[in-house]
């Protein structure tokens, strides 16, 4: 597969075949991740890959982490509707920076690191997504995994940073393309 190709044909998937992936397909998408482009090659990454009863425990925090805060009347946005997507996928990839503290404050001097870690990481879930396109795996590239970040924290015994979480399986829906802006609308030549 090309790699405009992939790029261009690449959706979030938030339907998912209940169908086994198959550990080499999950590695071929890990080592994908870690060839990503890091800045002063500090690689700022770690992968946590959660399959059955241990992926089921982990949409159960976000589910009920959600839930407890909808009763306290604040704002979820689209939390539920990723749980019931990361439900579906039979793989959740949970993407650390070990270099980086939940509690860090990004001010100061640790601004710096956190902005260069965090576009790491970036090309790393990009690279991620791309590559489970070429191997024909639909992806969802989560976020609303930071209304629990604590609680998933807790119980993946991890205190750093979480950055992301990836719902990866076989799609079980075609989305249409998302409008795009054209890049002349969004670049300046000097």
């Amino acid at each position: 597969m090309q790699i405009l190709q992939a790029i261009s044909t690449r959706r979030s998937i938030r339907n998912f075949k209940n169908q086994h992936v198959a550990r080499e397909l999950i590695e071929q998408v890990l080592i994908a991740g870690v060839l990503a482009p890091s800045g002063k090659n500090r690689q700022p990454w770690h992968f946590t890959v959660l399959l059955g009863e241990k992926k089921t425990t982990l949409v159960d925090i976000l589910e009920s982490t959600v839930s407890h805060l909808k009763e306290q009347g604040l704002q979820t946005g689209s939390a539920e509707w990723t749980a019931k997507a990361m439900r579906q996928a039979p793989v959740c990839i949970v993407v650390h920076n070990p270099y980086a503290s939940a509690e860090d404050d990004d001010n100061g001097a640790n601004r710096y690191w956190s902005l260069v870690d965090t576009q790491s990481i970036g090309a790393a879930i990009q690279n991620m997504l791309l590559q489970a396109e070429a191997l024909n795996l639909g992806t969802l590239w989560i976020c609303d995994v930071f209304y629990a970040e604590q609680q998933i924290n807790n119980f993946l015994g991890r205190n750093d940073e979480m950055i992301a979480a990836i719902a990866l399986g076989y799609a079980d829906a075609a989305p249409a393309a998302r409008p795009r802006r054209a890049f002349s609308e969004v670049t300046t030549w000097l």
